[in-house]
C-alpha cells in the first residue's frame, strides 16, 4: 500500500510532498515495524536518484544494510517527506540510531542528496 498527500503552507509559499510506502524487501514473517520518516531539503538540488541505504541500531539489535525503495512513486525528491515501514523479525529495544548514506549513483546533480535533521 501507499499513500501520497501535498502539504502547501501559504504563509511560506513552501510546498511538501509526502508518501508513505511499505519496504518492498520487508519479509512476511518479520512482526515487528517500525516508521521511518525522511526529509529532503528544499534548497536546489536537493533531491536525489541515487540508492540510499540505512541500518536502524536498537539497544537490543539492529538491521542488516536495508535500500529504501519504493515501486510506487520516485523518492527523496526536493522538498518531499517520505515514509517508510520497516518490517523485522525481532524486536531492536530502545532505538539509539539511524545511520543512513547512499552510493552516489545518481546522474548529475541527482547524484547527491541534502538530508534535513
Amino acid at each position: 500500500g501507499e499513500i501520497t498527500a501535498l502539504r502547501i503552507d501559504p504563509s511560506r509559499n513552501v510546498s511538501f510532498q509526502l508518501g508513505m510506502g511499505i519496504l518492498p524487501d520487508n519479509l512476511k514473517n518479520d512482526h515487528y515495524f517500525y516508521q521511518i520518516i525522511v526529509f529532503t531539503g528544499h534548497r536546489q538540488g536537493a533531491g536525489t536518484q541515487s540508492k540510499v541505504h540505512f541500518v536502524l541500531s536498537g539497544d537490543d539489535d539492529e538491521t542488516s544494510i536495508r535500500t529504501f525503495s519504493d515501486p510506487h512513486r520516485t523518492i527523496f525528491q526536493r522538498g518531499s517527506i517520505d515514509g517508510f515501514i520497516l518490517a523485522v523479525p525481532r524486536c531492536l529495544g530502545r532505538l539509539n540510531y539511524l545511520r543512513l548514506w547512499h552510493d552516489n549513483s545518481g546522474r548529475g546533480s541527482s547524484a547527491s542528496w541534502f538530508v534535513k535533521s
